[in-house]
């Protein structure tokens, strides 16, 4: 499904909104991940072409990306390849509703891994907290995992701040989808605090509440966020604010990070 818009999928990511969601995902999952020792044995759930886990298999880490999608984990290899990174990352073709029988190196998924990434996923699946328990499944004790999704609330201040449009944020304000137009399909709207009780469920502490893009989506100029000086302002503001209360409730994206028990 998602694997045939893989070129609206790279436009995006190379727009200012979607260079700035991953330049800040890597400064809070480094964070998140800085207290496990390394090598790291690192598990992207959902994980597309790699650019939220190959910055990792640069930084030394072994990562394995699971996708359903041929097409974006192609592009993953390549990517991994062109960096010099090809040995760190493995592919691994596979939903999430694989998870119990699949193998790495002859060891079961469950309980392999050292840290678990699942971002801009759980909106996309039917039962949030089985995705988060699975998820959690798939790490050691005192393993990590990063859950990000998009936040409902910026739906709402993006519609009546960005675009003017009340009667769309009235719309969307108790609507239990929106639609994505890079993937042409609909998403589920999803609370930081639903993940969060997930999470504790299936024995996570949960460490980490970030917000990601806290003001960008509120910026109507999208030609001045391509002006570079105003991005690279704009850049280190939102690294200023990711962690700050009220600014991370209300990003585009919430990002989650719990450590297993």
């Amino acid at each position: 499904m998602f694997g045939g818009r893989t070129e609206q999928w790279a436009a995006w990511q190379a727009e200012p909104w979607g260079r700035l969601r991953y330049a800040v995902a890597a400064h809070t999952t480094s964070r998140a991940l800085a207290g496990l020792s390394g090598p790291l044995r690192i598990v992207d759930v959902g994980g597309g072409d790699g650019a939220d886990s190959l910055p990792l298999a640069r930084a030394g880490h072994d990562v394995t990306i699971l996708n359903f999608s041929g097409p974006l984990l192609h592009a993953a290899s390549a990517a991994a390849e062109a960096a010099g990174v090809g040995h760190r990352v493995r592919t691994v073709c596979a939903d999430l509703d694989d998870l119990a029988a699949l193998h790495l190196d002859g060891q079961a998924f469950t309980g392999s891994f050292d840290a678990v990434l699942c971002h801009n996923v759980v909106h996309h699946r039917p039962d949030v907290p089985a995705t988060v328990t699975d998820l959690v499944a798939l790490l050691r004790p005192g393993g990590v995992v990063s859950v990000m999704a998009p936040n409902p609330a910026m739906d709402v201040l993006a519609a009546a701040v960005r675009r003017a449009d009340p009667e769309a944020a009235l719309d969307v304000l108790d609507a239990d989808t929106v639609h994505s137009r890079t993937f042409d399909h609909p998403m589920r709207r999803v609370e930081a605090a639903t993940v969060e009780v997930a999470l504790q469920a299936a024995g996570c502490v949960v460490e980490h509440h970030f917000g990601i893009r806290c003001v960008m989506d509120l910026i109507a100029d999208d030609d001045l966020k391509r002006d570079p000086a105003f991005y690279e302002r704009l850049e280190r503001l939102e690294l200023a604010l990711c962690e700050r209360e009220p600014y991370r409730r209300t990003a585009r994206f919430w990002q989650l990070t719990a450590r297993r028990r």
